[in-house]
């Protein structure tokens, strides 16, 4: 006989193997449930297992018939719930699988599976405040999503073809994960594909309105693309969010400057920089703000404050020589 046909070992490394089976062979997992059903008849864990595999093989009626007596039957036991959500999504009972996802995150908050089916559902009711505070729970919990750490970690070792594949195999299981939409379109961006890049963030904002990080990113892709006054109404909707957001604030001055707007663009530089004053980066865009608002004195002293503060940058000695008036 087949592993798949009789437990293996003792009833817990049968249920372990029956539980992998369930993404990669739903019916093998359901035949070594059965099986440990028969040595230990009504045992919840293989319940749970052969529930499982008749939703994974789309069969609604035969998952909720295990399910919804079981999940019954054990109240605090979030596996249940969770899966008898699932179930009751597949049979086209949004409201229920709502109630069922709900039950789940309230025993295991950081359960992000369900966080995001909670969220799929409340869109097809749309419920978009609800919704989005779904995904954002889902955003919290996948930054300890061990299923996102191998892309994650590829990414920033600058491997970008392994973290492309494993986000693309990600996301064919899980098409609603907003934070591994948001990892793919960042790979599109370090490509140079930013009209993808810009189609996935876009749909990470559909999905999760709130989702503040993929909103900037949006954001510099349009900036990347030239579209100014479009990036422009992405940073207003993130500062309108959280005013003191420092990126979002840094973006819109630059993106200010490049409209016309040099005075208002200073403005907020100077604002920045007096939080963070040490930041050369930030006195050499204060200065390009400067200089276009034909105020060059001031410029040429905030270029000096940059090169005061790195004496090796480059780029503020340029802005400096490239004012044709200075003298070193």
């Amino acid at each position: 006989m087949s592993g798949a046909q009789e437990p293996v070992g003792t009833l817990e490394v049968a249920l372990a193997h029956a539980a992998t089976l369930l993404t990669s062979n739903p019916t093998l997992a359901a035949e070594q449930a059965d099986e440990v059903l028969k040595v230990a008849p009504g045992h919840p864990v293989a319940m749970v297992i052969l529930g499982a595999s008749h939703r994974a093989r789309g069969n609604a009626p035969a998952a909720l018939a295990v399910l919804e007596p079981l999940a019954h039957a054990h109240p605090g036991w979030v596996t249940p719930h969770y899966e008898l959500g699932l179930a009751l999504g597949l049979a086209g009972r949004s409201g229920d699988a709502v109630a069922a996802l709900r039950r789940a995150v309230a025993l295991k908050p950081e359960m992000g599976d369900a966080w995001r089916a909670l969220g799929d559902h409340l869109t097809a009711l749309g419920d978009v405040q609800g919704a989005d505070s779904a995904y954002a729970q889902h955003i919290k919990a996948a930054t300890r999503d061990p299923r996102l750490l191998a892309p994650a970690a590829a990414l920033c070792d600058g491997k970008i073809a392994v973290a492309e594949s494993l986000l693309r195999e990600h996301l064919k299981r899980f098409p609603t994960d907003v934070v591994a939409i948001r990892m793919l379109a960042e790979v599109a961006a370090r490509l140079g594909r930013f009209a993808d890049s810009e189609t996935l963030l876009a749909r990470c904002l559909e999905l999760a309105p709130g989702f503040n990080a993929a909103r900037h990113n949006y954001a510099v892709v349009l900036h990347r693309q030239d579209r100014l006054a479009e990036a422009l109404r992405e940073v207003e909707q993130l500062l309108a969010a959280d005013p003191t957001d420092t990126g979002g604030r840094n973006l819109k001055a630059a993106l200010l400057g490049k409209l016309g707007e040099a005075q208002q663009s200073a403005e907020i530089y100077r604002e920045v920089l007096g939080e963070y004053p040490q930041n050369p980066s930030l006195w050499q865009s204060y200065g390009h703000a400067l200089k276009t608002a034909g105020r060059q004195s001031e410029s040429i002293t905030a270029y000096r404050r940059s090169t005061e503060l790195a004496p090796g940058f480059g780029e503020a000695y340029w802005s400096l020589a490239n004012l044709k008036t200075f003298r070193f």
